[in-house]
C-alpha cells in the first residue's frame, strides 16, 4: 500500500471513528486533556501499519490499538489507590454531555456521594472498584497489580458497589451523612 493510500485509509477511519474513539478515552481517563493526545497516538500507530488492505475490520483494529494505548497510558499514570479522587473526572466527563444546570447539580451531588461512600470502604475494595470501573482494567490485571486472585478482586468490587448503593439509597431517603 502506498503512502497516499495509507493516508487515505487512515483519513477515512479518522472521519468515521474519531468521535467514538474520543468518547472511549473520555470514559476511561482521569484527565480530559489526555483524550486528544491518546486519540492522536492511536491514529499515528494506525499510520505506521504497512498493510492496511489486510485489516478486515478497521473499527475493531482501531479499538484494539486504543486499548493498548490506554493500557500504556494507565501504566504511565499509575498512582496509589489511596490518592485517587473520582469526583472530578466523572463529573467533568458527564457535564460535557449535559448542559442543564439542574442535571449538572444533581450529578455533582451524586458523584460527591459516591466519592464519600468509596472513602468508607477498605482500600483494596476502593482500588479494585476504581481500576475496574474508571480505568477499564480487567479483573486479572487488577489481581496481578494488587497481588490477589481474580475472585478476590470480584469480591472487593462487589463490596464497593454494594456499599455505594446502600449509601446512595440512604441519601435518597434523606439519611446520607
Amino acid at each position: 500500500m502506498s503512502g497516499n493510500q495509507r493516508k487515505s485509509f487512515v483519513g477515512d477511519v479518522v472521519a468515521r471513528q474519531s468521535r467514538q474513539l474520543r468518547r472511549y478515552f473520555a470514559a476511561r481517563v482521569r484527565n480530559a486533556t489526555d483524550v486528544a493526545d491518546l486519540a492522536q497516538e492511536v491514529f499515528l500507530r494506525l499510520l505506521r501499519v504497512e498493510r492496511h488492505d489486510k485489516i478486515r475490520s478497521p473499527e475493531a483494529y482501531l479499538f484494539t490499538i486504543a486499548s493498548h494505548v490506554l493500557h500504556q497510558h494507565a501504566l504511565n499514570q499509575a498512582t496509589t489507590p489511596e490518592s485517587v479522587d473520582i469526583t472530578d473526572p466523572l463529573v467533568d466527563q458527564r457535564l460535557g454531555v449535559e448542559s442543564d444546570p439542574g442535571v449538572q447539580r444533581d450529578l455533582e451531588e451524586r458523584m460527591k456521594g459516591v466519592s464519600q461512600a468509596l472513602e468508607q470502604v477498605a482500600p483494596n475494595a476502593r482500588a479494585c472498584f476504581l481500576l475496574h470501573c474508571r480505568d477499564g482494567w480487567t479483573l486479572e490485571e487488577i489481581g496481578t497489580r494488587l497481588g490477589v486472585s481474580r475472585s478476590m478482586v470480584k469480591k472487593h468490587i462487589a463490596k464497593a458497589v454494594l456499599h455505594c448503593r446502600q449509601q446512595m439509597q440512604a441519601g435518597e431517603e434523606g439519611h446520607f451523612p
